[in-house]
């Protein structure tokens, strides 16, 4: 892609409109770190007509390419660039504490927004932006890439249809191995705050994030109102000041299932992480990352392959969450994946962890660090073994009899009454 160049062709127009569509104007702001991603994105959709990049902001020198594109600050963005390049809509990919300035700068210039995850640092925010978002008439996007995959509505239908029976909780479970190299990359990782701000950095807010976020999707807990409580045991292995091991329990307010949440970013070696419902006719576990599921029981669609055991292995569809909201911006009747108004129970559930005491370190004794340097990375005793106990029981860690849990680490934390 050249930046800032128009695409070769154009994508096909909506049904019934008149011709085809021009690409849609897109902005990015943050180029490193996951922006990276969107712009390898981008370059796809310029190659498919669908999208035109005509700026990017970010406080670093940009490499080469996207010098003649770039600039300090949106408003400078906005001020330079000609009427045909004004962008349509804003990809903000930056530290977590600045999502809502950031947001609430693009959604006042009349902007829709690619917003990546976690939108926003406190539960407050969430109430705030969506406020800013329907002042402006325009829309929020939440970068919940595991949204974009089929199997998290196909799990979600069979909880709430009873396909598979009584389901009483949707587990996730993320066992990933992160070294001190990802932790010091940045001075906001690994943090919960930072120069007197909320960045509310740890594994279940943000690496693992997409797994807490898909089984409140599917356990059908979306509003803030959905959840009665939530338990938290937060731990830490690294030197960090966020949690990076972390037991999350989402009590519902109605009949539904609760969520239960075991995760780390201290396993022995990186697993794909996984979503599951548990019903009293069979099973279900989503791939989230690969788009694949294994069902024990039910009945499969075409994409189904019978195995041994009478169970399913599945492949799910994947839809891309720019591309859904460049056609919602083209055509408001398109509905969005992972619109903002659909992430409040999970800024919930970030609220619980912020408002929890400060992770506890696990003592030294339960810890081998393994590599040297910046690659260093710690494995804490038994740490699978224990994820899946936690899920198994739905109880937290030190309900367990494991050695390197506390007590006092367990916390309970309510929703704030509307």
């Amino acid at each position: 892609m050249t930046p800032g160049s128009a695409a070769s062709g154009a994508r096909t127009a909506p049904e019934g409109s008149a011709a085809p569509a021009a690409p849609t104007r897109i902005a990015l702001i943050g180029t490193r770190g996951f922006g990276a991603v969107h712009l390898r994105n981008l370059v796809r959709l310029e190659q498919a007509g669908i999208a035109r990049l005509v700026g990017v902001v970010d406080v670093a020198e940009p490499p080469e390419e996207l010098r003649a594109i770039h600039h300090r600050s949106l408003a400078e963005l906005l001020e330079a660039v000609s009427g045909q390049d004004q962008p349509e809509i804003v990809i903000i990919a930056t530290p977590i504490d600045t999502h809502v300035p950031l947001a609430t700068e693009a959604l006042a210039a009349g902007l829709d927004l690619y917003l990546e995850k976690p939108p926003v640092p406190a539960l407050a925010d969430h109430w705030s932006l969506l406020e800013a978002a329907g002042a402006a008439g325009r829309s929020v996007q939440v970068g919940f890439q595991a949204r974009g995959g089929a199997g998290v509505d196909v799990l979600r239908e069979e909880v709430a249809t009873g396909a598979l029976g009584q389901v009483d909780a949707v587990r996730a479970y993320g066992a990933w191995q992160r070294d001190r190299a990802y932790y010091s990359r940045s001075a906001w990782a690994g943090r919960r705050r930072l120069d007197g701000r909320r960045v509310a950095d740890g594994v279940a807010t943000n690496p693992l994030a997409h797994a807490v976020h898909a089984a409140l999707v599917i356990a059908g807990i979306q509003e803030v109102s959905d959840i009665a409580r939530v338990t938290t045991e937060l731990r830490r292995a690294h030197d960090i000041e966020a949690d990076d091991t972390t037991f999350l329990r989402i009590d519902p307010t109605g009949e539904g299932p609760s969520v239960v949440c075991a995760l780390t970013t201290t396993a022995p070696g990186q697993s794909a992480p996984w979503v599951e419902i548990v019903g009293s006719e069979g099973s279900h576990r989503l791939q989230y990352t690969d788009d694949t599921s294994r069902r024990t029981r039910g009945v499969g669609g075409e994409a189904e392959r019978r195995a041994d055991g009478g169970a399913a292995e599945l492949s799910h569809q994947r839809l891309d969450l720019l591309e859904n909201l460049i056609d919602h911006v083209r055509e408001r009747s398109v509905a969005l994946i992972s619109p903002l108004s659909s992430t409040g129970a999970f800024s919930a559930v970030l609220e619980a962890i912020q408002f929890a005491p400060d992770p506890a370190p696990i003592a030294d004794a339960a810890v081998d660090w393994q590599g040297e340097g910046d690659a260093a990375h710690p494995v804490v005793e038994d740490i699978e073994q224990t994820l899946h106990a936690a899920l198994a029981e739905g109880r937290p860690f030190s309900e367990l009899g494991v050695s390197w849990a506390r007590e006092d680490a367990v916390h309970v934390w309510t929703p704030p009454l509307a």
